[in-house]
């Protein structure tokens, strides 16, 4: 997996590191950096995918679209260098680049660097063999992004399916897709729901949905003259099956969430930007709970949040020892300055606790109830 992601003259950040665990969470003020940190993954997910000779970094394509290199340029400078490093294993891999401010992509003037070559000459393939693992953890790499595909009538086949990882598409488009090529395969068992002895890819995912929306159940139906996959929700075993559009919308906007973390291959990296939008505030502790058991299970998870739901729900999650306090990681972004990233790295005890709680950190609920309690004066 993913240890370290480090970033140099990408946006608002001239250099950053911070740590990647089995679940990460970025949270913080809007602006505040999230994006900014988790998007070069993004870029070279993309890069990787569609250019496996990795001579360029795209800056438009399918998992996100940032424009020109002078709309990723921290300063105005006409020439710039763009650094890339990921840590996996301690061992570190590089992305040197440089490009033009009006052009749309970065070229690549170092990709790996020559200290890993030489150490791959020395230790054999153990370095041959973590380098080919990073590529294909980028190559994989699902994004869901925050704006989704709405409740549709029908939903499309994927333009390649022969990946060797499941991307639902970062609206959430492919999810029926791939929920019917997965509906009759058994799910392993760390994946599993723990309340449903069934093992089909039909009978976890109504479980896990159950979680979020207690009663609901999924079904797909394919049209295989038009290639495509029409959705249907309904509340009960005997309900009515029901289109995207007679459900709440938190129905189509959390499936492609359950469909990506049951049929994803072991360590695929998932990102998720607002996993707990469009839910009530139960269904977003819920949803973290979920999120935090499919990391404990082996999917490396990175989640830009802001809900204090959401995170409750994975504090509870490593209470109550689903997932250990070690694999999860937590980011506060304030906003970078002149003076520094602005990104500050909780950590959260056995007992979901955090120690030192920062101003601005979820705090606003309590800010709330102590002015509407006359405790607190404007």
């Amino acid at each position: 997996m993913i240890s370290t992601l480090d970033i140099e003259n990408f946006k608002c950040f001239s250099a950053l590191r911070f740590r990647v665990s089995a679940l990460t969470l970025l949270t913080g003020y809007n602006a505040g950096g999230k994006s900014s940190a988790v998007q070069p993954l993004l870029l070279l997910a993309q890069s990787t995918r569609h250019n496996p000779l990795r001579q360029s970094i795209i800056l438009n394509g399918p998992h996100i679209r940032l424009g020109t290199v002078g709309d990723v340029l921290p300063t105005n400078k006409a020439l710039s260098n763009l650094v890339f490093k990921i840590s996996e294993k301690d061992i570190e891999f590089t992305w040197r680049a440089i490009a033009k401010a009006g052009e749309r992509k970065f070229e690549v003037t170092e990709s790996i660097s020559p200290e890993l070559e030489l150490l791959e000459i020395i230790s054999g393939n153990l370095v041959a063999e973590t380098k080919t693992k990073l590529l294909a953890t980028l190559t994989t790499l699902s994004y869901l992004s925050a704006i989704r595909q709405g409740p549709s009538d029908a939903y499309p086949t994927p333009e390649s399916s022969e990946d060797s990882a499941v991307d639902v598409g970062i609206d959430g488009r492919y999810a029926p897709y791939w929920y019917d090529q997965f509906v009759d395969e058994e799910v392993g068992e760390h994946r599993r729901h723990p309340n449903e002895p069934a093992s089909s890819f039909r009978k976890q995912a109504d479980a896990w949905l159950s979680t979020l929306f207690p009663g609901a159940k999924v079904n797909v139906q394919h049209n295989a003259q038009m290639a495509l996959y029409a959705l249907q929700f309904r509340n009960s075993d005997f309900g009515d099956w029901r289109r995207p559009s007679n459900v709440g919308y938190g129905f189509s906007y959390a499936f492609p969430i359950i469909v990506a973390l049951l049929a994803a291959a072991e360590e695929q990296v998932i990102v998720i930007d607002s996993p707990e939008a469009h839910l009530h505030p139960y269904a977003q502790s819920q949803m973290g709970r979920i999120i935090s058991h499919f990391a404990a299970a082996g999917v490396q998870i990175i989640v830009e949040t802001h809900s204090d739901h959401f995170l409750n729900g994975v504090r509870l999650a490593v209470k109550d020892n689903k997932l250990a306090p070690s694999d999860l990681q937590v980011h506060f972004f304030t906003g970078a300055t002149d003076s520094g990233h602005g990104v500050l790295s909780l950590n959260i005890d056995k007992d979901g606790r955090i120690a030192d709680w920062p101003e601005g950190f979820f705090d606003q609920s309590e800010r709330d109830i102590a002015r509407l309690s006359g405790w607190e004066q404007t």
